[in-house]
């Protein structure tokens, strides 16, 4: 063995994953087994382990053997930048258009985490509406997208609909494009990050895993005024997603460019 060992120790078991060795949910060898087996030191092994979990094949608890992930041959939802509608409602994901809950979404009054207050514009510790639904496709066996929901309570106070379970055909943002009689505007950042213990729950990701974040805020306009009327947080599993758009150039990056003009 060389002064990596640990990477041999991993790529092999990593190739037997891959191979269908050891099935998705199945307990690898103990870590003193798998010392024994590629003769290193235990150290050794659990550091191969920990590179493995990182990269999400498997998941590691305390005093257990690892046990494999389940893990897509391909990505399995590509976004873009286009929000879509059918006979429901809007949708942001065109293949995950035929996903639905995988229990009854739920809703509570609770003060939302600082980045979304400031974000929404209300005070930090400040209670709002939280609307909290867990994704996936029909027959799934665990959830694929956590979404959350914050709407102002001055809003819910005007629109008392979108604080009920049952908010009518179409959702919350039928709801309020038709209380402001406007088209909702909405603007998106993505981060990836590691998981919250909620996202761990709800997704079945490892504490040393990655979800991507998409962070979603809906706009209208009052009197002049801009109006910050939801924060909806999508969080899922960055190995199952990918993020895909038409690139657009900028006035500066015109073609033909001036240079190449002026010259004919």
């Amino acid at each position: 063995m060389t002064e990596d060992a640990y990477e041999v120790v991993a790529t092999e078991l990593r190739a037997a994953i891959d191979a269908g060795d050891y099935a998705p949910g199945q307990q690898l060898p103990s870590g003193p087994k798998l010392a024994e087996r590629f003769g290193v030191h235990r150290g050794t092994v659990y550091r191969a382990l920990e590179a493995l979990a990182t990269e999400g094949y498997v998941t590691l608890e305390k005093r257990r053997p690892a046990i494999v992930r389940e893990r897509p041959r391909e990505r399995m939802v590509v976004r873009d930048r286009v929000v879509y509608r059918d006979e429901i409602g809007y949708f942001f994901d065109q293949n995950a258009k035929t996903w639905r809950p995988v229990k009854p979404p739920t809703h509570r009054i609770a003060p939302p985490p600082n980045h979304v207050a400031d974000t929404l514009g209300t005070a930090r510790g400040e209670n709002v509406l939280i609307r909290e639904r867990i994704m996936a496709p029909p027959g799934a066996k665990r959830g694929l997208q956590l979404a959350i929901s914050y709407l102002p309570l001055w809003l819910v106070a005007e629109l008392p609909v979108i604080g009920g379970s049952n908010t009518g055909p179409g959702g919350i943002y039928d709801r309020i494009e038709e209380h402001f009689d406007q088209p909702i505007r909405w603007h998106e950042t993505i981060v990836g990050r590691g998981p919250t213990s909620v996202e761990q729950d709800a997704l079945t990701v490892p504490a040393s895993g990655v979800v991507l974040v998409v962070t979603r805020a809906a706009q209208v306009e009052r009197e002049d005024e801009e109006l910050t009327v939801e924060i909806n947080e999508t969080s899922m599993p960055a190995e199952q997603f990918a993020v895909s758009y038409a690139v657009t150039r900028d006035e500066s990056a015109a073609w033909p460019r001036e240079a190449d003009a002026d010259e004919s």
